[in-house]
């Protein structure tokens, strides 16, 4: 054989060796892709604790962690599914709630779930009495009646099903890990039932969620048996991952590139139904919008219209009051205050401040177009009537962190609301009521008659829902009348993921992906 001709045969060797391990590798990647997706999300995990942890965190909660009962999105056949009971009932005098559970099942760290360890849960949220546990605070007692049995009996008839499903302060943790403490779920930590467990945290970089191996619900060869929750603050890194095949799912999906988004070869974009909404909290003591006419002047300067329809790209509709026009308990009577600049320079001169002191700070979360050009649209309103807007952007931790201390706080600060559960009382108690801790007050509002005629209402929930209903109208209206926010936009729920992920439900109840669910 000549040399040429053995060159020629070595080479077409190697070459079909390259080629069989470029397709091997090609194929490795692809499934690797099958088994994984990656979410982009807009900050990181700031709570790890399930007892407190109430934002953000939903992400990997409703992943790590089960709560007694899942509710199911509007619509479904049955309210709710069952989680980690398998079945429940409630007494006839509505203040006794039994909890059958599910049994042979295992926290991630190998301890047994049983009705011990659900009432331990439950204690120490209580006890802790951080993030949004204020939604069993009707609740007298939690007992055992057995190993598997669960008693939940409350002082006045509450629809406990309801609480129980919440998307946080419901989540049942292992009474090991519970012991460890919040210091111990801070350092990225968890144990709970679901089907995935926290594999890594590279702090502001991502969280690396895995298969449960021992999870009850089982698996199968489709599921996803990683998650990577990739931290990602800059909107346009966001669309460049999106687009290029780096994340399955984006969370800074912007309102005005939805739709070429979802034109987009492999890419779908849309909006769903939701019960989220925007606003502008008001800091009631703080100067100068601690004087009533000052903050119901701001009101007017806010054009609703155009920050829904242009800003928000039809993607939202113009906010009427505190609650959502698709929660039960929004007032319809409400209507949001009209933009006009004349009414609020008479509010203005009316209120008595000095025009020297018609200055503004404005925080907001740097990572949202809409917040940044709905705050800009308002800075150039006000200027005309000669009111000056400090415009404050950062990330959320920066924000929430300066808005939690009045000496830092600005006088205008962004927020986006969703309920832990179905009910209207979420955003009158979580953003109104009086609040020691301040978690989310960030109007700074404190008002007795408003506390009482909410806590009425809440305690009537299980056994009058409409007097509950009738109390949340006047307290909607009482927020409106003292401008303690401006609550411009009822969002739809902006959808960005890949087209080729099969099975995700959209559920108002969680602001969340369940990605057990899903598959490519």
């Amino acid at each position: 054989m000549s040399h040429k001709h053995l060159l020629n045969k070595t080479m077409t060797t190697v070459f079909a060796l390259v080629l069989a391990s470029m397709l091997f590798f090609s194929a490795s990647i692809r499934a690797a892709s099958d088994s994984t997706v990656t979410y982009a999300m807009y900050g990181d995990i700031a709570d790890w604790d399930p007892a407190s942890a109430a934002s953000l965190e939903v992400l990997m909660l409703v992943n790590v962690y089960e709560p007694l009962l899942w509710y199911n999105a509007p619509g479904s056949a049955e309210q709710f599914s069952p989680a980690l009971a398998t079945s429940w009932s409630v007494s006839d005098d509505g203040l006794s709630w039994t909890f059958n559970l599910r049994k042979k099942v295992k926290f991630h760290d190998g301890e047994a779930f049983n009705a011990a360890a659900a009432k331990a849960s439950l204690d120490r949220t209580m006890k802790l009495g951080k993030g949004l546990a204020y939604i069993w605070g009707n609740v007298e007692s939690v007992t055992t009646a057995g190993e598997h049995t669960l008693v939940i009996t409350t002082k006045n008839p509450q629809p406990v099903d309801l609480i129980a499903s919440s998307q946080y302060a419901a989540y049942m943790y292992s009474p090991k890990a519970a012991k460890s403490g919040a210091d111990w779920f801070n350092a990225g930590n968890a144990a709970g039932t679901g089907p995935y467990t926290v594999r890594q945290w590279n702090k502001a970089q991502q969280v690396v969620l895995e298969q449960n191996a021992d999870y009850w619900g089982g698996w199968n060869d489709s599921n996803f048996k990683r998650v990577i929750l990739k931290v990602v603050t800059e909107n346009s890194t966001q669309l460049q991952m999106f687009k290029g095949g780096e994340a399955d799912f984006i969370s800074l999906a912007p309102a005005d590139l939805m739709d070429s988004l979802n034109k987009e070869e492999g890419l779908s974009a849309y909006t769903i139904p939701s019960w989220k909404n925007s606003q502008f909290l008001i800091n009631t003591q703080k100067a100068p919008t601690n004087n009533k006419k000052f903050r119901q002047a701001l009101t007017h300067i806010w054009d609703y219209e155009t920050v829904v329809k242009e800003i928000y790209a039809g993607t939202a509709e113009v906010g009427r009051g505190p609650i959502p026009a698709t929660m039960w308990g929004h007032d319809s009577s409400i209507q949001a205050p009209a933009f006009d600049l004349k009414k609020a320079s008479a509010l203005l001169k009316a209120s008595g401040v000095s025009k020297s002191n018609w200055k503004v700070t404005m925080g907001y979360i740097s990572t949202s177009e809409e917040y940044k050009n709905s705050a800009l649209l308002f800075q150039a309103n006000a200027s005309q009537i000669g009111v000056e807007v400090e415009l404050l952007p950062g990330d959320w931790g920066t924000v929430a962190g300066n808005a939690r201390a009045l000496e830092t706080a600005p006088n205008m600060q962004s927020m986006t609301w969703w309920p832990g559960y179905a009910t209207p009382n979420d955003w009158l108690v979580g953003l109104f009521r009086t609040d020691k801790t301040n978690l989310f007050n960030f109007s700074y509002y404190a008002n007795p008659k408003y506390d009482q005629l909410l806590a009425e209402g809440i305690a009537l929930e299980g056994s009058d829902r409409a007097q509950a209903i009738a109390n949340y109208g006047k307290v909607q209206r009482m927020l409106m009348d003292d401008a303690v926010a401006i609550f411009y936009a009822d969002i739809k729920q902006r959808v960005a993921r890949a087209s080729d992920i099969k099975g995700y439900k959209p559920n108002p109840a969680y602001a969340s992906v369940f990605f057990y669910q899903l598959s490519r």
